[in-house]
C-alpha cells in the first residue's frame, strides 16, 4: 500500500475521472521512482532506464506497494521522475539547474507533450 493518498481520499465524489487517473498515475510513478532510486542508486543513469524491462517495473511496484504500470506512459513517468530524483540529489550541483535540465533532457522527456506546464516550467 503506498504511503501517498489516491484520488479517491483526496478528491470530492464527483471528480471527473482524467483528474484521478492522472493524480494516481503519479502518485504510483512517485512510489515507484523511489523504489527503483534506492535499489539502483547511481546506476540509475538515463541509459539504464532506457532498459528497464517489465520485471524492473513489477519488482519495483511490489517494492512500493502499488500495482505495476500497464501503460507506456506511467513507465515513462517512472524514468523520468527517477532522473529528477537523482538531479535534485546530486552532490556538489546546484539542484534548481540539474533538475531543470533533467525535465528538459531526462528520461521519459519525448513522452511530455509540447506545451506542458511542469511546476512552473512549459516546455517548449
Amino acid at each position: 500500500m503506498t504511503a501517498l493518498k489516491t484520488a479517491t481520499s483526496v478528491y470530492p465524489k464527483g471528480t471527473p475521472g482524467p483528474v484521478c487517473i492522472t493524480h494516481n498515475r503519479l502518485v504510483k510513478a512517485i512510489e515507484m521512482a523511489m523504489a527503483i532510486r534506492i535499489e539502483f542508486g547511481d546506476q540509475a543513469t538515463p541509459a539504464m532506464l532506457e532498459r528497464l524491462t517489465d520485471a524492473d517495473f513489477s519488482r519495483a511496484a511490489r517494492t512500493a506497494g502499488v500495482h505495476a504500470p500497464n501503460s507506456d506512459e506511467t513507465r515513462d513517468l517512472v524514468r523520468l521522475l527517477v532522473t529528477v530524483f537523482d538531479a535534485a540529489t546530486r552532490p556538489g550541483v546546484d539542484p534548481k539547474g540539474a533538475l531543470l535540465e533533467a525535465l528538459l533532457t531526462g528520461s521519459g522527456r519525448r513522452t511530455v507533450p509540447p506545451g506542458t506546464l511542469i511546476g512552473l516550467v512549459r516546455l517548449a
